[in-house]
């Protein structure tokens, strides 16, 4: 395992997507999101993704310099086209969107077609509660075989199907909640993959429908387990309803493609005061934070708090990267004729 500044990851990052035609400022971004997906513990949608998204340039699937716009527009909605550049892009532009019309008309619904992976669905969340804006982001309905079985099933029916719920907080930092409807997120098993490691049980599948640990089983025709047994199969069916029903993916996106990523933004003060609204979060995520923790517990922490931590030991310590993904990400360079330090 390496150690390796986020500093330097930011700039192996932006010049191997100029390299791939991107242009700067957009490279910049996408620099900006995967490393921090990586200091804030989220190794699986941080720079381990480089390789493929360079992959997918190649193969037409990201076109790197294409810049979203929205095509339809009411008082409380938008319908943002990402025009398959990265999805983080799109997904940072449909997130402004959302917060613009969330202040103007309260509360929105924002959908993006045409839209490549958008990364950890967290960043979104983050910046919309970073404004006062309560947002719901979720990914789904890509209606393929995708990777996940359904609840008593053995095959393979949905994606991770993600949501993530950002809540503005006062004094105290905003809350934020992320993750996949499935046992374990499809990058996190690349991550331990990319390690050596074994995943917990419980989490896949493999080809016949047998449990197992071993990442690779999950790639010769595995599949990942809803989280919760029935209730994550249930999250996971609303994930796939919002983003394959409700937004308008069959009309726009291409041959293979079905689903869309789902912003659902509310101004935190919609209903009272910013300050009131604010003393009020306080209350309630003082509260949670003044129950004693269990005996192997040193405090209650509130959900987002993890992520900053870890953002706090990062940035001092160094982010830590799997050698087999620093080498992959030096190769991508080189391919590129970028030497990568």
């Amino acid at each position: 395992m390496l150690t390796l500044t986020a500093k330097r990851l930011h700039d192996a990052t932006k010049r191997i997507f100029v390299a791939a035609g991107t242009p700067p400022d957009l490279a910049g971004q996408m620099a900006d999101v995967l490393v921090e997906s990586n200091l804030v513990g989220h190794d699986s949608h941080g720079v381990l993704r480089i390789p493929a998204y360079v992959e997918s340039i190649r193969r037409g699937g990201i076109v790197p310099d294409a810049r979203p716009e929205v095509v339809e527009e009411t008082a409380g909605s938008a319908l943002v086209d990402g025009k398959y550049a990265f999805g983080h892009i799109a997904a940072a532009f449909a997130t402004e969107v959302a917060v613009r019309k969330a202040k103007e008309s309260k509360a929105v619904v924002v959908s993006i077609v045409r839209c490549n992976h958008i990364g950890r669905l967290g960043e979104w969340a983050s910046r919309a509660a970073a404004k006062d804006v309560v947002a719901f982001v979720c990914v789904g309905g890509s209606g393929g075989p995708g990777i996940a079985a359904p609840f008593g099933g053995a095959a393979r029916a949905l994606s991770t199907n993600p949501i993530s719920i950002g809540i503005p907080g006062g004094e105290l930092p905003d809350m934020l909640v992320d993750f996949a409807t499935t046992m374990i997120a499809e990058g996190k098993v690349q991550a331990a993959r990319a390690k050596g490691a074994q995943l917990p049980p419980g989490c896949i599948l493999d080809k016949n429908g047998n449990p197992s640990t071993n990442p690779e089983d999950l790639y010769a025709g595995g599949m990942l387990l809803p989280f919760g047994g029935h209730k994550g199969y249930g999250l996971a069916m609303v994930v796939e309803l919002l983003g394959g029903a409700l937004a308008p993916g069959e009309k726009f996106n291409g041959a293979g493609r079905r689903g869309g990523a789902v912003i659902i933004a509310v101004d935190a003060s919609t209903f009272h005061p910013l300050a009131d609204y604010r003393k009020s979060a306080d209350y309630h995520l003082g509260r949670i934070k003044e129950i004693p923790p269990a005996p192997g517990f040193s405090a209650v922490m509130l959900p987002g708090e993890p992520e900053r931590r870890s953002k706090e030991d990062r940035l001092r310590d160094g982010i830590p990267v799997a050698e087999a993904t620093w080498n992959a990400i030096v190769e991508t360079g080189k391919s590129l004729g970028v030497t990568v330090e």
